[in-house]
């Protein structure tokens, strides 16, 4: 049984793949399982993870998929052959510091920790950010949860233990971007405990080959759309919902936001009608999930941007406006 086990989803990632998996099979964690998912590649991704899994046999489980589940369904098979006492995830085109899982690890065996959370350094940004602050690791309340639900971040920087996943049956949903908007968020409102280390473990390249930039604004739009669904579905049931939902309707809300503005820049390709359409639907969806009120909401008032706050308060005019 080893103590880790990190899922990489593969898709056409031949031009960074090797650098990835090179950051991957050298961690000086040795009771490690690497399980690369090659999500029906196109390119000569998978002759590379063959030849990954061949010369590192003893570490390396490599899945061939017979059609392209997406990033979401993929990591989904991947967690199905997991049998690491915790669980990582990683991207196929980022790197991972060589002692990045030997310090996630102990970090959470040293407080039995459901998630751990680490420091990463964003190269588009050139910045670098650990979510989870000393203020909000321990054991989990409202307030913490709340925090950590609204800061976002990435599944790729936490460590988690598989009992805990397996408890919440966590599954990214399929074949779309944004798979682990509300995953992430239920991760927060469902562990017992975070722990944090405080150093940049893990470096998010976002390379110009990420399929989240090749996207058009129609599949953007549709992809908002379920993810607001997902959230609210899959949060707004939880017994300890009100404790947390504030930071829920934040994300919502500045899903709204993303889905507004996606609208108004694509009104030179649709046709006035279906973009009046998605706007209501944007609208209706704010009157359905957004319970309580925007003006008390700090997160929506610290964290979206005031313009777009000055789009979506003015939502019912841009409606009128189209006809």
């Amino acid at each position: 049984m080893p103590k880790v086990s990190v899922i990489m989803p593969v898709y056409n990632s031949e031009m960074t793949l090797i650098d990835s998996l090179s950051s991957l099979v050298t961690q000086t964690l040795t009771d490690i399982e690497l399980i690369l998912v090659n999500d029906y590649s196109t390119d000569n991704s998978l002759k590379i993870l063959a030849d990954c899994e061949a010369q590192f046999s003893d570490k390396v489980l490599l899945i061939n998929l017979d059609e392209n589940h997406g990033a979401g369904g993929a990591r989904n098979i991947g967690l199905s052959y997991a049998s690491g006492d915790y669980i990582g995830f990683m991207d196929s085109d980022d790197i991972a510091v060589p002692d990045m899982f030997e310090k996630m690890y102990a970090k959470a065996i040293s407080g039995n920790y459901d998630i751990v959370d680490c420091g990463y350094y964003n190269e588009a940004k050139d910045s670098a950010i650990v979510h989870a602050s000393d203020e909000l690791t321990g054991e989990l309340n409202g307030y913490k949860r709340s925090e950590l639900i609204a800061s976002g971040g990435y599944f790729w920087s936490k460590l988690i233990k598989k009992s805990f996943l397996d408890r919440i049956g966590l599954q990214f949903r399929e074949h779309c971007i944004l798979e682990d908007f509300e995953t992430l968020m239920y991760l927060f409102a469902t562990a017992s405990s975070i722990g944090n280390v405080k150093e940049i473990l893990y470096c998010y390249k976002n390379s110009a080959s990420s399929i989240s930039k090749h996207i058009d604004y129609n599949n953007y739009y549709n992809n908002v759309i379920s993810a607001i669904e997902a959230a609210y579905s899959q949060l707004s049931v939880l017994p300890d919902y009100t404790d947390i939902q504030y930071a829920v309707e934040y994300g919502i809300y500045n899903l709204c936001s993303l889905a507004l503005n996606c609208c108004l820049n694509s009104s030179n390709s649709v046709p006035a009608y279906i973009l009046k359409n998605r706007i209501t639907d944007i609208r209706t969806y704010i009157n359905k999930y957004i319970k309580l009120p925007v003006q008390s909401n700090k997160f929506i008032n610290n964290k979206i941007d005031k313009q777009d706050l000055h789009l979506l308060s003015d939502i019912d005019k841009i409606i009128s406006q189209l006809g």
